[in-house]
C-alpha cells in the first residue's frame, strides 16, 4: 500500500490527527489517487485522501482542523505538503453536484472552502472500486455504484471544461516549456481517453502503454518522446504546442 517509509508516516499522521479531531463524525478515511491506483511516483506524486463524513464540518470543526492541517504543513517532512484531500458528507457522495463547495486541501496550500468539479466523479469511482481503508468501512458500502456512463460523461465534461481552458492559458510562465509539467499533461490524456472509452480508471504507467500501441502518429510519438521529460528540465515551446494540440485532439475523440 505505501512505497517508502516517509509515506507511510504522513498517511499515518494524517489519519491519527483526522481521527482524533472527528471522532463520531468520522464515517471512513479511504486512500485515492495513485497511491489507489498503484501508479505513485515517489518524486512528483502527492499523498490523495478522501474523509467522508456524517454531518457537514461545523465552522468549530473546521477551524480545529485548519490548524491540525497548518501544523502538518510546517513539519520538515518530505510529503508534508504534498498531501491533497476533501472532506464530504456521505449522503453528498450518494447525490454529488459538482460545483459545490466543500473543506478540501490542495497541494502547497491550506485548508480551505473549494468548489468541487466533475473530475471527483472519478475521484469516488477510485476510492469505491480501489481506494485503501484507514478508517471505517469498505467504501462500497458508503458510496454507490458509478456507471461505465457516469465516468464517460465526467471526462467528457473535465475536458471540456478544464483542459480546453488550459489550453488557452498553457503559455503562461508556470506551465510554458517546463517538461514535468508537460509529461504530466501527455500522461493525462493517456488517461483520460482511455477512461473516457472504457468507463474505468487504470494508472498512468498503464495508460502510456496503452497509448503507445493505440494511438496513430504523431501522437503516440509524442507519449514516447514525453517518457523522457523530467522534473526541473525544459522543452521547447515548440513541444508544448504539440502538448496543446494534444488536449484538443483527446478531447475530439471524446466528443
Amino acid at each position: 500500500m505505501f512505497p517508502n517509509p516517509e509515506v507511510r508516516t504522513m498517511v499515518t499522521l494524517l489519519q491519527r490527527e483526522i481521527v482524533g479531531e472527528l471522532g463520531w463524525n468520522l464515517e471512513g478515511l479511504y486512500l485515492k489517487g495513485s497511491l489507489a491506483l498503484g501508479d505513485f511516483n515517489p518524486e512528483t506524486s502527492d499523498i490523495d485522501l478522501l474523509a467522508l463524513v456524517k454531518e457537514p464540518l461545523a465552522a468549530e470543526e473546521f477551524a480545529r482542523l485548519a490548524r491540525r492541517h497548518a501544523r502538518i504543513h510546517s513539519l520538515p517532512q518530505r510529503y508534508a505538503k504534498e498531501v491533497e484531500l476533501a472532506y464530504v458528507p456521505v449522503g453528498d457522495v450518494q447525490r454529488f453536484q459538482p460545483g459545490k463547495a466543500y473543506p478540501a486541501l490542495e497541494r502547497g496550500e491550506r485548508l480551505k472552502w473549494k468548489p468541487l468539479g466533475a473530475n471527483w466523479v472519478l475521484e469516488f469511482w477510485t476510492v469505491r472500486e480501489r481506494g485503501g481503508v484507514l478508517y471505517g468501512p469498505d467504501p462500497k458500502a458508503l458510496i454507490p455504484p458509478i456507471s461505465p456512463a457516469e465516468v464517460r460523461a465526467a471526462v467528457r465534461r473535465v475536458l471540456a471544461q478544464d483542459w480546453l481552458e488550459w489550453v488557452a492559458t498553457w503559455r503562461e510562465p508556470g506551465w510554458q516549456t517546463q517538461a514535468g509539467e508537460m509529461r504530466f499533461v501527455v500522461e493525462t490524456m493517456c488517461r483520460a481517453l482511455y477512461t473516457g472509452q472504457s468507463g474505468r480508471l487504470i494508472s498512468k504507467p498503464k495508460a502510456v502503454e496503452w497509448a503507445l500501441e493505440a494511438w496513430p502518429q504523431p501522437w503516440s510519438g509524442l507519449v514516447r518522446q514525453s517518457q523522457a521529460w523530467r522534473a526541473g528540465g525544459k522543452v521547447e515551446p515548440s513541444v508544448c504546442a504539440r502538448v496543446a494540440r494534444l488536449v484538443g485532439w483527446t478531447q475530439q475523440q471524446l466528443a
